[in-house]
């Protein structure tokens, strides 16, 4: 069985985007706090605070949850779509433990970036896709050291890239 309350959606992000980052944000090293990305990110969270529900079971933080249509809608909104994978990843993680813990039996996501909106089925495939990718993460999270710095499309804009090149 899976800890899961080493594991958040956050670093389920990090952790698709890249591992390096992941790793680091792992053993709460800190990214940049003057980055400009960083920056914006803290900004936009602190103008959708209101909207934010926090679950008492969990460590859950996403932007909305109703219901439509008969079924429970998870609603997350990104500043950018860069890395829709990890995105949609992270999504599924809230989405997964909604079901789990309050015995949900249906309940879809949506990722909302401008005018982009990416849907995400909480399925049965879906729900095993991320099963294996929390046992991939509960192996990484024991590794005594980051996993090389490898330069990929994310570098640029990381808070974390002082820490590889």
């Amino acid at each position: 069985m899976i800890n899961l309350d080493l594991i958040n959606g956050t670093l389920i992000n990090y952790y698709v985007t890249c591992k390096r980052e992941a790793w680091l944000y792992s053993r709460k090293i800190s990214a940049n706090q003057d980055d400009e990305n960083i920056m914006m990110g803290k900004a936009l969270a602190e103008i959708k605070e209101e909207n934010l529900h926090q679950f008492p079971f969990s460590n859950l933080k996403f932007d909305r949850i109703g219901k439509q249509r008969g079924h429970y809608l998870v609603t997350e909104y990104k500043k950018s779509m860069k890395n829709p994978e990890g995105a949609k990843m992270q999504l599924l993680f809230y989405m997964y433990l909604l079901q789990k813990t309050l015995k949900l039996k249906e309940i879809n996501g949506k990722i909302i970036s401008g005018k982009k909106v990416i849907y995400v089925e909480g399925s049965l495939t879906n729900f095993e896709k991320l099963e294996s990718l929390l046992e991939e993460i509960k192996d990484f999270l024991q590794t005594p050291s980051p996993p090389p710095s490898k330069k990929i499309v994310f570098c640029k804009s990381c808070g974390y890239r002082d820490y590889c090149f």
